[in-house]
């Protein structure tokens, strides 16, 4: 009984500390690259799954996410907006959103994945060998 309690307390402690790198991860964030489309704008992730995002970084577990992003106000417009979408994240997976505007003057958009590209890190960690090139 001695030795199952001291099992318990060894690692009660490591399982309580267990963290978000613990298992596969996405990170969802934005894409702040210049594009040479002027319908394509620069969006601030603000939320996932209704948790706030510290510096436009969201590192979540896999599956389908529900992402808030803000397009800040543009030339002509005093507002910014803001939309929600579905966005199914896969493991060991970088998504960088964006602003796709229906006209380049207009003020209805919707959020589109600019990028989406591997991990490595993460990859070599949960799947074992070199991350592809």
């Amino acid at each position: 009984m001695k030795r199952l309690l001291a099992a318990i307390l060894v690692l009660a402690p490591a399982a309580a500390a267990a963290g978000p790198f613990d298992q596969p991860w996405a990170l969802i964030t934005n894409d702040s690259a210049l594009s040479a489309d002027p319908k394509l704008r620069t969006v601030t992730v603000s939320r996932v799954d209704g948790e706030s995002v510290v510096k436009n970084r969201a590192y979540v577990g896999p599956g389908t996410r529900i992402v808030t992003v803000d397009l800040p106000p543009r030339k002509g417009f005093s507002l910014g907006t803001q939309e929600n979408f579905e966005l199914v994240a896969s493991p060991c997976m970088r998504y960088q959103l964006a602003a796709r505007l229906d006209t380049a003057t207009g003020e209805r958009w919707v959020p589109v994945v600019r990028s989406a590209e591997t991990i490595g890190e993460c990859l070599t960690k949960f799947r074992g060998g070199a991350a592809p090139k």
